[in-house]
């Protein structure tokens, strides 16, 4: 009997045997990709956000789409402090079980909620572009404030697991450490819950993309579509989002799907003591990606510069009205101070004489 139970533990140990090296580059790597992100994202959604409030009205249906991007990666940036400071921490974390798995939501709420977004501006340019005649009158912007809504809800529900997935737990080593996953006890559910997210949160949309995008290079290499032709300006705009939206698909996105799900099989399947060292590869990219999915939040003022709306022309006006602002201050404020500095030379001379 006592054989029998040996067996069977060291047959357990053996599947499970594998403990993830944790290398230093970890604890360097991710903060500093998070503190650029930070400034960068900080900066540039702020400024779109103070954009679309104050320069951009009357909105349109892409600014609509482009204003509840920013929105969600302002918000993610906000986050960003209490991760830099768990890495550089030595990945201890102090704030908390509820802010733990506060702060994942909101990661995965900007992942998805992003990828939605830019498969809604996806649609909405496909369809201008593409059948700009049957457009008319359905690319309401009312249109898009509904649409806005549902993919909030519909993000927000998708994501409400990771409330509950996520959490804190003690480290062997000591100290606290917070999942961006969940506990070796719930790791067979979340990862059949992470693959109908990648389904349905990532692969799709990004297929929608594909396909429009498919179609939008289409009209703008015939150079007309619907028995119109297509002005510059909308050509440049349609290319710039074509380039840019791919582009954080393929240096984003698709690479943290991949490797996450890839690292959640090794730890279920692949724990025998000769998969151990492939383990440790497996995670330590998979570290690496999820600093490239943070790179969205950074990347996506580019597209509101590049292929929003009059953006960029709206954005050099208020500038130049700014900063002549500022000067008419200075100006004004030196004509003060002379005006006030005038009787004291005034005095100073009738004393002299």
């Amino acid at each position: 009997m006592a054989a029998g139970l040996n067996a069977t533990s060291l047959l357990a140990n053996s599947t499970r045997g594998c403990s993830l090296t944790k290398t230093g580059f970890q604890f360097y790597y991710l903060p500093t990709v998070y503190i650029v992100v930070f400034v960068t994202g900080l900066l540039g959604n702020g400024v779109a956000m103070w954009m679309f409030a104050r320069h951009l009205r009357p909105w349109s249906s892409i600014s609509v789409y482009m204003f509840n991007l920013a929105l969600a990666d302002l918000c993610y940036v906000l986050s960003l402090p209490f991760l830099i400071f768990y890495y550089f921490n030595k990945t201890d974390w102090v704030f908390g079980d509820a802010t733990c798995r506060l702060q994942r939501f909101v990661f995965h709420l900007n992942l998805y909620g992003s990828i939605l977004f830019l498969a809604c501006i996806s649609v909405h340019r496909y369809t201008g572009v593409v059948h700009p005649l049957r457009s008319l009158g359905r690319l309401e912007k009312r249109h898009a404030v509904r649409t806005s809504a549902v993919v909030w809800l519909v993000v927000a529900a998708g994501v409400a697991p990771i409330l509950y997935y996520s959490r804190t737990g003690q480290k062997r080593s000591g100290g606290t450490t917070c999942y961006d996953t969940t506990t070796e006890d719930e790791l067979a559910g979340y990862f059949v819950y992470n693959m109908c997210m990648t389904v349905f949160g990532f692969c799709v949309p990004f297929t929608v993309i594909l396909v429009c995008y498919g179609f939008i290079v289409r009209a703008l290499v015939c150079k007309g579509v619907d028995g119109m032709d297509m002005s510059v300006p909308l050509r440049k705009k349609s290319a710039r989002l074509v380039v840019i939206v791919l582009a954080v698909f393929a240096v984003s996105y698709l690479p943290f799907h991949v490797m996450k799900n890839l690292n959640l099989r090794a730890r279920l399947y692949f724990q025998s003591p000769d998969m151990c060292a492939f383990n440790d590869r497996v995670y330590a990219t998979y570290q690496v990606t999820r600093g490239l999915a943070s790179l969205n939040s950074c990347v996506d003022p580019v597209l509101y510069f590049l292929a929003g709306d009059t953006f960029r022309r709206r954005l050099s006006r208020a500038t130049k009205r700014s900063c002549r602002k500022s000067e008419a201050t200075v100006q004004s404020k030196s004509e003060e101070t002379a005006l006030n500095s005038l009787p004291e030379y005034v005095e100073n001379g009738s004393r002299n004489l």
